[in-house]
């Protein structure tokens, strides 16, 4: 009986492997235009990102599996970067993804990453009540088995009390909206030289 049992829970952890694909995305750029008065890459000094995408996905839970991590890093005009990495595991609770299969477009992996305030303070030179509530956001499109970086991406930002006096007040959005983002990220924006738009910060 425990042999029965055994080989039974070996063939469905298999087939859960099975179901699981795995998929590597990298991704890199400047920043598109939002039209804010002020872009916040320009009023921060941001010059340019990267993106490291590691994830599997459970194929008929239509989720991402908690292997999956993300990385981005900020790059910005005084030589410094920012990164910040974050992972889907069970207990963090601070990724997760809408995966849909788009009709003869393949699958779309829309990503949200819930940033520590404490963390994406260090980005912006401010406070972490002043930044509110940072997502970061990042889409990929599975076609043939090949993962590759779909169009939307970048962050938006959920205000309180602490944001709306601050430089951060513009940038809020009023719901959690994937596609109402205040940094918009572009993969053919990146910089020619070795300054951004601006190097300093714009009060």
């Amino acid at each position: 009986m425990k042999t029965t049992a055994a080989v039974l829970l070996g063939v469905l952890c298999l087939a859960s492997a099975a179901r699981a694909e795995r998929y590597s995305v990298s991704d890199r750029g400047g920043f598109g235009t939002t039209g804010r008065v002020v872009e916040l890459p320009d009023r921060f000094g941001w010059l340019s990102y990267e993106v490291k995408y590691d994830f599997s996905i459970d194929a008929d839970a239509r989720r991402l599996g908690d292997d999956s991590k993300l990385e981005i890093t900020i790059h910005k005009n005084d030589g410094g970067r920012w990164r910040y990495r974050c992972r889907a595991s069970s207990e963090d609770r601070r990724m997760w993804a809408n995966i849909n299969d788009l009709y003869g477009r393949g699958t779309q992996v829309l990503t949200e990453c819930r940033v520590d305030p404490r963390h994406f303070s260090r980005a912006v030179g401010l406070r972490a009540e002043e930044v509110g509530a940072p997502t970061f956001v990042f889409g990929v499109r599975i076609v043939d088995g090949k993962a590759e970086p779909g169009i939307q991406k970048g962050f938006y930002f959920l205000g309180g009390s602490e944001t709306e006096g601050s430089s951060m007040s513009q940038y809020v959005s009023s719901e959690p909206d994937p596609s109402d983002l205040g940094v918009l990220f572009n993969t053919n924006a990146l910089p020619s030289s070795g300054r951004g738009p601006l190097s300093l910060y714009v009060p």
